[in-house]
C-alpha cells in the first residue's frame, strides 16, 4: 500500500489576500533655522504593523512611495522598501526646500500589497 501525503489545502492554494494595513501615521523631519540651498534632511516615517491571513506581521515588508506633488506617487515602483517587520523607516538624505509626500503600503510574502492611498506630507517639527 502506498500512502501519499500532500501539503495542507491552505499551503496548496496561492495566497491572494493583501495585508490589512491602516497606512502611514506620520512623516516628520527636523530642519532647524533657515533652510539653506544645498542642505539635506532625512524624513522619519511611522506606522502600525499590518496583519495578514498567512504572513506573520514580523515578515511583512512596507513599500514607501515618495512624491514631490500631492497624489504624485507612482505605485508601479516603490521608492524604498523597509526591512521585514518594521514600523518605521528613515529616508535617505533628501534636498531641503522641497515638499515631500509619502504613502506606505504593506506587502506580504506572496507579494500581495494593500492598496491604501493614505498620503502624509512631510512635516518639519523644528520650524
Amino acid at each position: 500500500m502506498l500512502l501519499v501525503v500532500g501539503a495542507p489545502a491552505q499551503a496548496r492554494r496561492k495566497d491572494q489576500v493583501p495585508p490589512t494595513f491602516a497606512g502611514l501615521k506620520s512623516a516628520t523631519t527636523c530642519i532647524p533655522g533657515p533652510i539653506r540651498e544645498g542642505t539635506t534632511s532625512s524624513y522619519h516615517l511611522t506606522w502600525e504593523a499590518a496583519t495578514d491571513n498567512v504572513t506573520p506581521s514580523q515578515k511583512i515588508v512596507y513599500n514607501v512611495y515618495q512624491a514631490t506633488t500631492a497624489g504624485g506617487e507612482n505605485f508601479a515602483q516603490a521608492t524604498y522598501t523597509s526591512a521585514a517587520g518594521a514600523t518605521s523607516f528613515d529616508t535617505p538624505q533628501l534636498p531641503t526646500g522641497k515638499t515631500y509626500y509619502f504613502v506606505v503600503r504593506a506587502r506580504d510574502q506572496a507579494g500581495n500589497e494593500d492598496s491604501n492611498k493614505i498620503e502624509r506630507e512631510g512635516q518639519n517639527l523644528c520650524v
